[in-house]
């Protein structure tokens, strides 16, 4: 990956209606499709395509044509009818509604489906109107196994919202949203490239003392990202679709492959400010990539950068009981332990031992049970534990306590060092009656999905 350490200071624009063309384009938003009467439809097309990022083109696969796909936006309660074609030439695929706490069975968010090339598949995912489903940020991609890295890394990936979330946090009601949706792509051995919204270092524009509500989510397919945005800090009130009790102030972000935040932000004094990634050890026999520039946050109009925003961010809270109030003290039925490992030659990756066997099952867990469960990464580089249909609450990375404010579905591993390996200790509540049946957990750098890292958990009645 590309990542790095760099320190940009802000700098005063003399003409900042020019910012656009001395970094690069004003960052686009993508198109959208929302529900109607409780029902979203849409129709998906999986293809080869041509793919353009800044003056590199390279062949990719593509969702509609378009290396940024539609955001699909339905609400709770609705109902999503999604019409799945491959005309891809040699492959089969599917969609997973990645975070989505909806049933995996049938032809709902079941990723034991796979369409071959010259077929379509109809999906009808219900979403409850209740229950553990929460307004916020989620995306959709592919899930056919052996096949899901070279799928997404030609760009086969797109957004996903459920619309409500100014009901648990009033104050984005009336902001204005932007989408920066990441992805890497690796068009030959020597070049990756990372873009936001399938552009290259654009410039998101905003006035002095305005707050906009950013989602920003990686939605590629091995990237593990740290990044920030010098002198401006984020206002975090949501992990993975799962809501804070209150926002965060943040300065630096680590998103490994699938995770994401709901962000406010609040303009600056006039001036540039340039996100970039900050330098991290990643894969332990390589030395570390250099810095990129991802994009400028342009600063520029009438207003004034105070104080009165960030207070009236800070004092938003969700009155109310929440889930995770609930995972954090129901008891723990079980505590199974999972072993990441690879072989030498990195050409396969293994959980307890054992690739993946989509027609075994690893974990059987009973509805209505709570359990703890440790990753621990013999590897020395970053995986991610990910588990479909639910979230779960981080409590332990290396020994040391977490105190999360809010759930998550899928989350950095540490690597292995010289002084043993990288645990994380995760609580995942199995006692939504919607998700029985057989769904799976994996490494989210799907390259070590593809290679093996995935499991089969079935929840019974």
């Amino acid at each position: 990956m590309r990542s790095g350490t760099a320190i940009f200071a802000p700098t005063v624009l003399p003409q900042v209606a020019h910012a656009a063309t001395r970094f690069g384009e004003p960052l686009i938003q993508p198109s959208q499709i929302g529900s109607a009467n409780g029902l979203l439809k849409a129709t998906i097309t999986a293809a080869p395509g041509r793919v353009q990022l800044g003056d590199l083109a390279f062949s990719g696969y593509l969702y509609n044509g378009a290396y940024l796909p539609p955001v699909l936006r339905p609400r709770l309660g609705d109902t999503m009818r999604i019409t799945l074609k491959n005309d891809l030439a040699d492959d089969p695929t599917n969609l997973h509604y990645h975070g989505m706490a909806v049933s995996p069975q049938g032809n709902s968010d079941n990723v034991f489906i796979h369409v071959h090339p010259g077929h379509q598949f109809d999906y009808e995912v219900r979403i409850p109107a209740a229950g553990r489903q929460r307004p916020g940020l989620f995306w959709y991609h592919p899930h056919a196994h052996g096949v899901v890295a070279k799928q997404m890394l030609g760009g086969m990936s797109g957004g996903l919202v459920v619309d409500g979330f100014e009901n648990l946090f009033p104050i984005v009601r009336d902001l204005p949203e932007r989408f920066l949706l990441i992805k890497h792509a690796e068009p030959d051995d020597d070049t990756e490239i990372i873009s936001i919204n399938g552009q290259l270092n654009p410039v998101v524009q905003i006035r002095p003392g305005e707050m906009q509500f950013w989602r920003i989510a990686n939605i590629g397919a091995t990237l593990f990202i740290k990044f920030q945005i010098e002198g401006m800090p984020l206002y975090v009130v949501a992990t993975d679709g799962h809501p804070r009790s209150q926002p965060g102030k943040t300065t630096e972000f680590f998103l490994g492959p699938g995770q994401r935040i709901d962000t406010i932000a609040i303009g600056p004094p006039v001036g540039e400010y340039i996100m970039r990634t900050i330098s991290f050890k990643n894969e332990a026999w390589k030395e570390r990539a250099p810095p990129q520039q991802l994009a400028v946050i342009v600063s520029d109009g009438s207003g004034s950068a105070g104080l009165d925003a960030e207070t009236e961010i800070l004092a938003q809270r969700i009155v109310g009981p929440r889930w995770i109030d609930e995972v954090r003290s129901t008891p723990i039925a079980g505590r199974p332990t999972l072993e990441y490992s690879g072989t030498p030659d990195r050409r396969v990756f293994m959980i307890n031992g054992r690739v993946t066997d989509e027609n075994r099952v690893d974990q059987t867990v009973k509805l209505g049970d709570t359990e703890e469960w440790t990753v621990v990464n013999t590897d020395q580089q970053y995986h991610s534990f990910h588990i479909h249909q639910t979230g779960f609450l981080v409590t332990d990375v290396n020994s040391v306590p977490q105190n999360e404010d809010s759930l998550r579905d899928t989350f950095s591993v540490p690597p292995a060092t010289d002084e043993g390996p990288g645990v994380l200790k995760v609580v995942i509540p199995f006692t939504d009656p919607v998700i029985v049946g057989r769904f799976v957990y994996h490494c989210h750098a799907v390259d070590h999905e593809d290679k093996g890292m995935m499991a089969v958990v079935e929840v019974v009645e």
